[in-house]
């Protein structure tokens, strides 16, 4: 077997009996880890029956679990020769919320049948004490994901959901060119499963499904699905025929022999059919025995189970032509300020307009020399600052939409988490960026932060916190969420006026391993390429996030570099083409990635907002909803000291979601350009860039800034941030202060400040 077990997780896998926590299983050993143990919840058996079966629920209506077939299960343990633990289904959906956790359920979650999972698991750990990995065959479910996110981040296990997004991923090389709403299943039927129909409730399948495979090695069911449920099914085609909705259900009976030992046979006179309310066929299993199987006719690799190939094919095209255009260059000296940055504390800053308040470079250096230290002592104040409102409904930490978070050195990134992550107590911690500013920071300033707050009603927000490992984008491993949405009113909705999305900084990770794509490649003569590759699956991943949040449009980029002052000016000139190239309306015009479903929420009803149906494209840039085709978002390179997991590259974006009016100057005399964009309701967004001529002190960059506000009528103004190489520190300016080392504007040439703000009311 072609793996480093040495390496790798020692995984729990969830199993079904299903095709998808099979196929799981299968990634989770193509991948490099280990299955430790198999573990099953089944329906609860009836009292007088004590420990037999033979009155036992052949299906259950849960939320959560997959049941028909349950009676089956026990022969995995013998069929995959891996020890299997069961436990019954207590309880049943209590939290019904889109996110488990979201709503307040106090002691009520006790009865909710996801719990049933933690003394299963408990019971595992315990006999495995190795184990620290849990494996699910989740594929567009959020209600289903979350849940087991929240069981195994209470246990310390890492989830693993391989199958996350599959649909919308792009396709193995061996599919590579053909569009299939089955391809999926055509990876399973190439790694050689076999899953059985045993259930069909919807989409048009009837009972003459039953017990076929839809991964028989011919596609004849999986043709035949299509054309069927292409008759009944308006949106989610794609979803319909995984069996997202319920459409059916099925059952593994065998697949490859470096899982499968052996395989499971039921004879035809052991399946009866029979039929439930509304058009439901199932099939009742009476007898099923492991039989050997020739391990000759099974002998595959696990190297050579299909993977989702690592770039979408424009961002593929958007790599190559980076390639492509890769030039040898003189190095170029760093121009640096005259002044040391920051002598002086930075002033903390508020400032608030209708549902979003900031407060700015909040730091305690008094609280200690340690990082944690200052970072708990930030915590207090926030609280101290939030507990003060006079609001009649004050906002908490939980209100907590962004956060930036500067770090002198990233070696204190562990011990300001530990500290950081107590604000926090709901599932959707805010999105974060993250970086390390070096002696930019004020004297004995360890770590300083700035939060977006939201006032309002929480139950009007969105997130997106995925904590799985799969191919889709990088899980969270940390404190935060990918992303953020709000709306842009108080009293609106992010349907019906639109709305901001705070999307957490991305760097190059490989989403299924964790680690940076292809190492680092500094000294290397093709560093080049090699950051060409970061700067572009970080993008991906920032897109990837945009699209699962429907970002319209982004109100501009920014990519921090770490320090590199030899090579700084190469690396901001492959981030803004890059970024340029991806916000093309041209390629856009192309891009069909794809908002996957919460098919278990629609299922199941009641969750309110749902994703789009895979089948829907949504792609950014979204110019259906823009005013100016010919105008792009601008991008920003700013460098500073480090920045996480010694990545070379992060992507931070804001999108924003509704119909947009987009305008862009350049005020010749201030040496500054201007990008605007008005929403619907008329809130003003600017990018300002400032360039070198004439500053030559943080006194003029700071009475440039005034002058700029002045003609955008800055009484007006609020929320700044503003990246700069200047000491702001000593002048009277109130706003969100990001020094850095270097600073390239939207066409690749050096300045002094790049700003951001917004209007505080409707032009």
């Amino acid at each position: 077997m072609a793996t480093n077990q040495a390496s790798g997780l020692n995984v729990i896998a969830l199993i079904s009996g299903g095709k998808d926590s099979f196929y799981s299983i299968l990634h989770c050993i193509r991948n490099g880890h280990r299955i430790v143990a198999l573990a099953n919840l089944h329906p609860p058996l009836p009292p007088a029956q004590g420990n037999g079966t033979d009155n036992q629920e052949e299906d259950m209506d849960s939320f959560m679990y997959q049941t028909i077939g349950h009676r089956v299960i026990p022969l995995y343990e013998q069929a995959l020769r891996l020890p299997l633990y069961r436990a019954p289904i207590t309880g049943g959906a209590v939290d019904t919320s889109r996110i488990y956790g979201d709503e307040p359920v106090s002691s009520e979650r006790d009865g909710d049948e996801t719990e049933s999972l933690v003394p299963l698991l408990k019971r595992i750990m315990k006999d495995h004490p190795e184990a620290d990995a849990v494996s699910a065959g989740a594929i567009l479910s959020t209600y289903q994901r979350t849940r087991i996110e929240n069981v195994a981040s209470r246990l310390g296990l890492v989830p693993l959901a391989w199958l996350w997004m599959y649909p919308s991923l792009p396709p193995p090389v061996e599919r590579e060119g053909r569009s299939t709403h089955a391809g999926l299943l055509e990876d399973m039927a190439a790694a050689g499963c076999d899953s059985r129909i045993i259930k069909v409730s919807s989409g048009g399948l009837d009972s003459s499904f039953l017990w076929e495979n839809v991964a028989d090695p011919n596609g004849r069911t999986r043709d035949r699905m299509v054309r069927v449920m292409k008759r009944f099914v308006v949106e989610g085609l794609s979803g319909a025929v995984l069996g997202e909705g319920g459409e059916y259900e099925t059952l593994a009976i065998d697949g490859p022999g470096f899982l499968w030992k052996n395989r499971i046979s039921i004879e035809q006179e052991d399946r009866e059919v029979k039929t439930g309310d509304g058009g439901v066929s199932f099939l009742s299993l009476s007898r099923a025995t492991v039989v050997p199987k020739d391990m000759g006719e099974s002998c595959m690799d696990p190297q050579y189970i299909r993977r989702p190939q690592r770039l979408d094919p424009l961002f593929a095209r958007a790599l190559h032509d980076l390639d492509a255009g890769l030039e040898k260059e003189s190095t170029e000296a760093q121009i640096t300020t005259s002044e040391p940055f920051m002598q002086e504390r930075v002033g903390l800053t508020q400032s608030g307009d209708g549902n979003i308040l900031t407060i700015s470079n909040v730091a305690d250096p008094e609280a200690g020399t340690g990082a944690d230290e200052q970072m708990r002592g930030i915590v207090a104040k926030l609280r101290t600052i939030l507990g003060s409102s006079s609001e009649k409904s004050s906002p908490t930490t939980t209100d907590i939409v962004f956060a930036t978070v500067l770090l002198r050195s990233m070696r204190y990134f562990a011990q300001v988490n530990g500290e950081y992550v107590s604000l926090f107590t709901k599932p959707n911690p805010p999105a974060r960026v993250t970086v390390a500013c070096g002696d930019y920071l004020p004297e004995g300033v360890q770590v300083m932060a700035s939060f977006v707050i939201d006032r309002g009603p929480r139950s009007r927000r969105e997130g997106l916190h995925v904590q799985s490992r799969s191919y889709w984008a990088p899980a969270n491993i940390g404190p935060y969420s990918q992303a953020i949405s709000i709306p842009l009113q108080e009293d609106s909705s992010l349907e019906h006026a639109g709305g901001l999305v705070f999307v957490a900084g991305q760097i190059p990770l490989d989403p299924a391993s964790m680690e940076i794509a292809d190492g680092h490649k500094a000294a290397d003569d093709a560093w080049d390429s090699n950051f060409s590759l970061h700067a572009t699956l970080a993008l991906q991943h920032l897109w990837r996030i945009g699209t699962a949040t429907k970002v319209d449009w982004w109100l501009g980029g920014v990519a921090f570099l770490a320090s590199d002052p030899q090579r700084g000016h190469v690396k901001a000139r492959i981030a803004t083409d890059l970024w340029k190239t991806m916000n093309c309306k041209q390629l856009g015009d192309d891009n069909t990635d794809e908002d996957g479903p919460d098919a278990w929420d629609i299922r199941y009803g009641g969750q309110g907002d749902l994703l789009h149906a895979a089948t829907q494209e949504h792609q950014i840039p979204n110019y259906d909803v823009v005013d100016c085709p010919t105008q792009s978002p601008p991008i920003f390179t700013v460098e500073v000291q480090e920045l996480p997991r010694g990545s070379d590259i992060e992507w931070q974006g804001i999108g924003l979601r509704g119909n947009i009016s987009l305008s862009s100057r350049t005020l010749s005399e201030l040496s500054a350009t201007v990008w605007s964009t008005v929403t619907g309701d008329g809130i003003a967004f600017y990018s300002i860039e400032i360039g070198l001529e004439g500053i030559n002190s943080a006194l003029v960059l700071h009475s440039r800034i005034e002058q700029i506000l002045t003609h955008l009528d800055g009484g007006r103004m609020v929320h700044f941030t503003v990246y700069t190489t200047y000491n702001l520190s000593g002048t009277t300016f109130k706003g969100q202060i990001i020094p850095c080392q270097a600073i390239w504007g939207s066409q690749g040439q050096r300045i002094a400040a790049v700003m951001m703000l917004r209007s505080t009311q409707k032009e």
